[in-house]
Formats: C-alpha cells, structure tokens, sequence
C-alpha cells in the first residue's frame, strides 16, 4: 500500500463491470468495517457495490461479529451496535451470563490455507478450499482475564463463510492492485471470482507460506507485485489483516499480462524500472 496518499482518483468507470452510465460510489481497499482509510473514488456502480457489499458484510457479521463488537471496531450502523453478549456454560451445567463486549475477548477468525491453485499450475476447476483450516486470533492477555472472572465462559460463536472470505481477500488485492495499476493494464482474472461467476476462489486466493510476525501500530500492511518474465507474467496482491497480530499474508492472483510492451508499462507504474527478465 503507496504511503501518503490515502484517496486514488477515479477512472471514470466501475472498476468491475466497467460500466460508466450509472453513478460510480467510492471503494474502500480494506472495508471501513476494518479501518479501511484509503479509498478508490468513484470506483463502483450500484450493481456491483451490492454484490461486493454482501460477502464484506458476510466477514463482518457472520464470521467477526462478536470480534468486531468485542473490540469496538468501526461500524456505520453505531446505534444499532450491542453492548453486551450472552454466553452460556459449555458444559451445560451454568446458567446463562450477559458481559460487557468490552471485557469479551473476541477472536478473529482466520482462514489458513496453501498457495493459490494457479501458483501450483493447477487446472481452474481444482478446489483446494477443503484444506483452509480455521485458527482464531486473540488477545490472550485479555483472554487471561476474562478466564480468571468467568471460568469456562470462553466460547466463540461464528458461521463459515469460505467462499465470502475468499471474495472478500480478492477484492482487496484487486483494489490495491489498482492504486497503481489500471484495469486496461492487464488482464484481471480475479474479477470472476469477486462477482461470484466463478466458484472455485482458491485457484487465485492462498497464503504464503512464512510466518508473519505482529508489526505494532499497524491495521493492514498491502502490496503488489510481478511475478514472469518480460514477455509474460502475472500481477500478485499481498494482504495482511490485523497486522499488528500474528496474522496470515495471503496472496491474490489479480491479473495476467502479456506482450513486452504490456510488460515494460506495468513494470515502471509499479516501480520496477530495473526488472530483469
């Protein structure tokens, strides 16, 4: 992610259907939900703001709900926000207790998965989402605490939502990708996968393999790369959620780029001037 600006002008047509006769609506790169302050202006006709807005709003609720209450994370609906939640005894033996979401230690739920399908030159149609493997993100101090004043309370309570998750990692990558590229630069073969036309995300969403340490202070660290040789080669999103937690570096296939002159153009937008083949 470019430091210093925040906002990227428009391009004057949506950024995923390419569409320019309805009115276009600014894209956060990482949602506002997240603390997302960089933003495409004017990036999305209505169409597709809805259809990204419902896998966003899939992570959001479903899978980091009670996390984002937890931690007062961001939200555009503050009044409707709950105060407290309702946790149970896991072994049935207690009564019902209602806590204060500041004093819950909400985990974030991660998806740990492999490298894309496509980085192993798998076909498209190979699913390797059944080996994304859930981990939860906690603030284990305040996971202590909450366990010495309510012994056995500790649940957490989420629904899967792969698919939405791995839209939602793709999207992200894509918006980056365009903070310094754009659409016309290449050919983006994520766009299937973020508007649902395609099913199968984990041929173009995976995770590096190396782990990441926290790094303080920070909400989300994004790049991009490339990836071939000078006649060919792919352009590559990094995304890193939570940094300043132990959190995975996914990585997205974004596009495909042929031809040397192709090639030449996005390698000096991205600052490769030097790149050999």
């Amino acid at each position: 992610m470019p430091h210093g600006h925040t906002k990227f002008p428009s391009i004057g047509n949506c950024i995923y259907c390419n569409s320019s006769d309805d009115v276009l609506t600014d894209e956060h790169i990482v949602p506002y939900f997240l603390g997302g302050k960089h933003v495409l202006v004017k990036a999305s006709c209505e169409n597709c703001a809805n259809i990204t807005k419902k896998f966003e709003q899939d992570v959001a609720r479903e899978l980091w709900g009670d996390a984002r209450n937890s931690y007062n994370a961001p939200s555009r609906r503050k009044k409707e926000k709950p105060t407290h939640i309702s946790l149970s005894d896991p072994t049935g033996e207690g009564q019902i207790i209602t806590v204060p979401y500041k004093e819950y230690p909400g985990g974030f739920v991660f998806y740990y998965m492999p490298q894309a399908g496509s980085f192993y030159d798998f076909p498209a149609n190979v699913d390797l989402s059944h080996m994304w493997q859930l981990k939860v993100i906690a603030d284990d101090e305040r996971l202590k605490n909450f366990e010495q004043k309510h012994p056995k309370r500790t649940t957490i309570k989420f629904r899967h939502v792969p698919e939405s998750f791995g839209r939602f990692i793709a999207k992200i990558g894509y918006c980056q990708a365009l903070t310094l590229l754009s659409p016309e630069d290449f050919e983006p073969v994520c766009l299937p996968y973020i508007m649902g036309e395609e099913k199968n995300v984990s041929y173009i969403v995976g995770q590096n393999p190396d782990e990441d340490t926290p790094i303080s202070d920070l909400g989300y660290k994004l790049s991009s790369l490339y990836h071939g040789t000078k006649f060919k080669g792919k352009i590559i999103s990094e995304v890193r959620l939570l940094a300043n937690n132990q959190t995975p570096t996914y990585h997205v296939v974004v596009g495909s780029v042929e031809t040397e002159e192709r090639v030449s153009n996005v390698l000096k937008k991205m600052g490769f001037f030097d790149q050999k083949p």
